[in-house]
């Protein structure tokens, strides 16, 4: 991890087997977690369809990892429902 100039840390994350250089305000453990997460689901799409070009396979990532985020959102926004019914 580097710090830059306007405080934006850029840390190197591989995905897939492709190195990135991302620039971010985050801590560079955040980034690398994440990159992790996309990294995984990207892994397991290729298992599942060896076949299947990589940008393909990024679109599926995406919306796997979107649908997940929804799904969590959906489930905060419930348990913060049941809290406010509690009260």
């Amino acid at each position: 991890m580097v710090t830059g100039q306007n405080g934006k840390n850029r840390i190197a994350v591989t995905i897939l087997g492709e190195k990135f250089v991302l620039k971010s305000e985050e801590p560079s453990e955040y980034i690398e977690y994440i990159a992790a997460t996309v990294d995984k689901c990207m892994q397991e799409l290729q298992a599942a369809y060896p076949n299947l070009a990589r940008h393909r396979m990024a679109i599926l990532a995406a919306l796997y990892l979107a649908e997940e985020l929804e799904r969590v959102k959906q489930e905060n926004s419930d348990l913060l429902q049941t809290l406010r019914e509690a009260r």
